[in-house]
C-alpha cells in the first residue's frame, strides 16, 4: 500500500527561496531596475543591432551605433521637454496665483451648496488652499534633489544594455545548458515567445504613444491652450503606466487650462478631449496596433500594477504589464503552473469550465509538488 506525506523540505526549500527571492527584489531595486529596463531595450534594439552587424561584423561597434540610432529620438523629445518645461516652470508663481483665485471663486460661487459661513470659508482657504497650490513646487523640490539618481540609473541602464547586447549569445547558451537536452527545443521556443512579445509590445507602445501625442497636442491647439504640443506630449508619453499616466495627463492640462484661461469652458473642453483620447486609446489604438502582445485580464492586470508599484515605484508600474505577460508565457510551458497562465488570460472568463474539463489531473495540482510517497504495509 503506497500512501503520501508532506515533504516539509520541500515546502521550507520554496520558501526560502520566495522570501529570499522578495526581499533581493526589493533590496535589489537600484541595480535590478535598470537590469530590468535594460532587458526591454535590448530587446528593443535587437532587430537593429542585427541588421547593423550584417556590415559591420565587429558586434560592439554594432551595438553601440544601434544605441545610438535608438537614442535620437529620446535625445530629441528630452530636448523638446526641457524648453517647454523651463518655459512652463518660469510661468509657475503665476499658474498658482490664477489658480488659486479661479478655485476661491469655485468655492464662494458654490458656498451655498458647502453650507458654510464666509469667515469660516475665507478661513479654510487661507489655511489649506497655499499648501496644496503649493505642492508642485515640492514636487519638483524632490525631483531636482533626485537627479543624481536618476541620471547614475539612466547610464546603469545603458551599460547593462550594452553587456547584454554583447554576451547575449553566451547568456543564452548559459541558460540553454541548466536544461536537459531532450527540453532545450521548448525552452529556444519560449525565448523566442517572449522576444517577439517584448518587442510586440514596445513597438506597439512606442506608436499608440506618437498617436496620442498627435491627438492630444492638436485638440489641445484647437480648444487654445498653450504649449498644446508639451501638455499632449506629456500625457501620451505618460500612457506608459497604464490607467493611472493617462489620467495623471489629462489632468496636468486641465489644471493649466484652469490657471490660465480665464474660462470654464477651456478646462471642461479638456476633460472632454482627454475623456474621447483616453476611450479611443482603450477600446481601438491600443487593442489594434499591440493586440494580445499582454493578453491578461484586467484584474491581474491591476493586481500587477498595485504589485509592481508597491516594490520598485513608478518603474515598477511601468515594468508591471509587461512582467506579467512574460510570466505568463512562461506558465504556459510549465506543466503544473499551466493553469496560472490560464487564470492571467484576457478571456478567463470565456474559461470558466476549462480548469475542471482539462486540468483536473494530479500533474496540474501544485500541491502535490509537496508530496512524496510513502509505502505501508
Amino acid at each position: 500500500m503506497t500512501n503520501f506525506s508532506i515533504n516539509l523540505q520541500r515546502i521550507a526549500f520554496l520558501m526560502i527561496i520566495l522570501l529570499s527571492g522578495g526581499y533581493l527584489i526589493i533590496a535589489g531595486q537600484s541595480m535590478l531596475a535598470p537590469l530590468a529596463f535594460s532587458a526591454l531595450f535590448s530587446f528593443l534594439i535587437h532587430p537593429i543591432c542585427r541588421r547593423i552587424e550584417r556590415f559591420i561584423p565587429y558586434r560592439p561597434i554594432a551595438i553601440i551605433s544601434s544605441m545610438l540610432i535608438a537614442l535620437i529620438p529620446v535625445f530629441l523629445a528630452i530636448t523638446f521637454f526641457s524648453f517647454q518645461f523651463s518655459t512652463v516652470l518660469r510661468e509657475l508663481p503665476v499658474i498658482t496665483e490664477n489658480l488659486q483665485q479661479g478655485v476661491e471663486q469655485i468655492f464662494i460661487g458654490g458656498q451655498q451648496f458647502l453650507n458654510m459661513e464666509a469667515q469660516s470659508l475665507e478661513e479654510w482657504l487661507g489655511n489649506n488652499l497655499t499648501t496644496v497650490l503649493d505642492m508642485p513646487l515640492r514636487i519638483l523640490g524632490e525631483s531636482l534633489s533626485s537627479s543624481t539618481y536618476l541620471l547614475g540609473s539612466i547610464i546603469l541602464t545603458a551599460l547593462f544594455t550594452f553587456f547584454l547586447m554583447l554576451y547575449r549569445t553566451s547568456i543564452k547558451n548559459f541558460m540553454l545548458a541548466q536544461i536537459q537536452p531532450e527540453n532545450r527545443d521548448e525552452a529556444n521556443f519560449i525565448v523566442r515567445q517572449v522576444k517577439k512579445l517584448v518587442q510586440e509590445y514596445l513597438y506597439g507602445m512606442l506608436l499608440v504613444i506618437l498617436i496620442l501625442g498627435v491627438l492630444n497636442s492638436v485638440g489641445l491647439w484647437i480648444i487654445g491652450i498653450k504649449y498644446a504640443a508639451f501638455w499632449g506630449s506629456l500625457a501620451a508619453c505618460l500612457a506608459i503606466i497604464p490607467y493611472i499616466g493617462t489620467t495623471l495627463g489629462g489632468v496636468l492640462p486641465f489644471i493649466y487650462a484652469l490657471a490660465t484661461t480665464g474660462t470654464l469652458w477651456q478646462p471642461a473642453a479638456v476633460v472632454m478631449l482627454y475623456s474621447t483620447v483616453q476611450t479611443l486609446e482603450g477600446n481601438f489604438i491600443t487593442p489594434k496596433i499591440v493586440g494580445n502582445s499582454v493578453s491578461i485580464n484586467p484584474m491581474a492586470a491591476i493586481l500587477s500594477l498595485f504589485l509592481g508599484g508597491m516594490i520598485w515605484g513608478i518603474a515598477g508600474l511601468i515594468l508591471a504589464l509587461p512582467a506579467a505577460a512574460v510570466l505568463k508565457v512562461i506558465f504556459e510551458h510549465v506543466t503544473p503552473l499551466k493553469p496560472f497562465s490560464e487564470l492571467l488570460s484576457s478571456d478567463l472568463y470565456q474559461k470558466k469550465d476549462k480548469f475542471l474539463e482539462e486540468y483536473d489531473e494530479d500533474k496540474y495540482r501544485i500541491g502535490n509538488y509537496f508530496k512524496e510517497e510513502r509505502k505501508g504495509p
